[in-house]
């Protein structure tokens, strides 16, 4: 009669546990996150890129970042080229 015990009864633990744990841990952590944000307005924000979704405002930091990529463009492609220089250069390997 006592052989079955041993074992549901960490297993009922268990089941009970976790998941009173996992509402405590969310409550905690939503309490006190708002009571360390500052202003209280963004507590737990998950976006943390700030409010611009995807504009640059500056056009002078538009143009110096068009002129990276061009600048990593360059050598890239330059590099793709040579490579397919070289594998139409090589010649065919017999089977």
């Amino acid at each position: 009669m006592m052989d079955w015990s041993f074992m549901a009864v960490p297993f009922v633990l268990m089941v009970l546990l976790c998941p009173l744990m996992m509402v405590g841990m969310i409550a905690g952590g939503w309490l006190f996150a708002r009571g360390r944000s500052g202003s209280g307005s963004h507590g737990m924000m998950m976006c943390h890129g700030g409010h611009h979704h995807g504009r640059v405002e500056d056009e002078g930091m538009q143009a110096e970042m068009r002129a990276r990529r061009d600048g990593i463009d360059r050598p890239i492609a330059r590099g793709e080229a040579a490579a397919d220089e070289a594998l139409a250069d090589r010649e065919p390997q017999p089977d």
